[in-house]
C-alpha cells in the first residue's frame, strides 16, 4: 500500500512538472540502475560486467552509483560477455578515503572480500551491511583457468544526500499537496452541488 501510495504520488507529481515542463528525464534519475546508459557497467579489456546493489529493507529497488542508505544490501556481479561467464570472479569492497590506495594500506580500508571462484551462470551476488555512509570502490577480479587475470573498479555512494535524491523528495511533496489540492476542489464542488440541489425550489 505505502509502495502505491509513493508510486501515484511520484506519478502525480511527475506529471504536474511535465506540464510545466520541468520533469527531470529518465537519463537523471536519483541513482537507480540505468542499463541503457552503461552506468552500472564495469569493463574489463573487452569484455563488460553489470554491476547492480539492492537493499531488502523499505520498498524493493535497484541501485548502482548511490546506494540509497546505510545497512544490509546485496550486490550482484553479473557477466555479460560470455567469455566471463566460466571464469572465476571475485570482489573486494574498499572505502574510498581519497587517499592513494597501496598494498600496505589495502587492508585497512577493504570492508568486504571474496576470493575469486566460478559462480553459476556468471552471477556474483554477496551481501554486505554498511554501517557508515560515504564513498566505496568496488575492485571486481576474474581470472580465467590459465590465471590470466583482469582487474576493473567502480565507485559507488552509499547514504549520500544526492542532487536527485532530493528532487525525488520534493516530487513527492509537490503530488501530495497536488493531490490534496484535487480533493478539496472536488469536495468544495460537491458542498456547492449539494447547496443547490438543497435551495432549489421544489
Amino acid at each position: 500500500m505505502k509502495g502505491l501510495l509513493k508510486r501515484g504520488l511520484a506519478a502525480a507529481a511527475f506529471g504536474l512538472f511535465a506540464a510545466l515542463g520541468l520533469a527531470p528525464s529518465g537519463a537523471q534519475a536519483h541513482g537507480g540502475v540505468k542499463l541503457e546508459q552503461d552506468e552500472c557497467v564495469l569493463r574489463l579489456g573487452p569484455s563488460t560486467m553489470h554491476f547492480i546493489a539492492y537493499q531488502r529493507s523499505g520498498e524493493e529497488q535497484e541501485f548502482c552509483q548511490d546506494v540509497g542508505q546505510t545497512g544490509p544490501t546485496v550486490i550482484a556481479l553479473t557477466a555479460v560477455s560470455p567469455e566471463l561467464r566460466d571464469m572465476a570472479i571475485g570482489a573486494r569492497i574498499i572505502k574510498d578515503t581519497g587517499a592513494p590506495v597501496g598494498k600496505d594500506t589495502l587492508d585497512a580500508v577493504t570492508v568486504a572480500f571474496h576470493e575469486p571462484k566460478v559462480y553459476r551462470n556468471g552471477i556474483m551476488t554477496f551481501e554486505h551491511d554498511f554501517k557508515d555512509a560515504g564513498r566505496y570502490v568496488a575492485i571486481v577480479t576474474v581470472r580465467d583457468d590459465l590465471g590470466n587475470e583482469w582487474v576493473s573498479q567502480f565507485p559507488f555512494g552509499v547514504g549520500l544526500y544526492t542532487f536527485w535524491g532530493m528532487i525525488e523528495y520534493i516530487l513527492y511533496g509537490v503530488g501530495f499537496f497536488a493531490l490534496v489540492g484535487v480533493m478539496l476542489l472536488a469536495l468544495r464542488a460537491k458542498a456547492h452541488k449539494a447547496a443547490e440541489t438543497a435551495n432549489a425550489p421544489a
